[in-house]
């Protein structure tokens, strides 16, 4: 997706992890609003990042969270919710650690 651009890489994962933190306090809130419009578009800016960074279960996860916020599809939120915070500790430590070998 880079074309080869180490540093590129280095900076799109820098940003990952010291951009905004996935705040699940912040999700749950915005899940319990009538309208779930807000909540879907807080998970759809880690997915999205989580797409450019080819962390491809995160943003899968992300997507059916997302998918369901939404009302595409119907699904255990608080399942759903689990999958995706646990999907982003593990890009999170991931991507720290390869920074430390970069």
């Amino acid at each position: 997706m880079l074309g080869g651009e180490k540093e590129l890489l280095i900076e799109l994962l820098k940003s990952f992890v010291s951009g905004n933190r996935l705040n699940k306090g912040e999700l749950e809130r915005l899940e319990a609003l009538p309208d779930k419009t807000e909540a879907a578009k807080y998970v759809h800016f880690y997915k999205g990042a989580a797409r450019q960074l080819a962390a491809q279960k995160l943003a899968a996860s992300g997507q059916s969270l997302e998918d369901v916020l939404r009302g595409k599809k119907d699904g255990d939120l608080k399942a759903l919710n689990e999958a995706f915070l646990a999907d982003y500790d593990e890009a999170f430590e991931a991507i720290t650690g390869s920074l430390e070998v970069l």
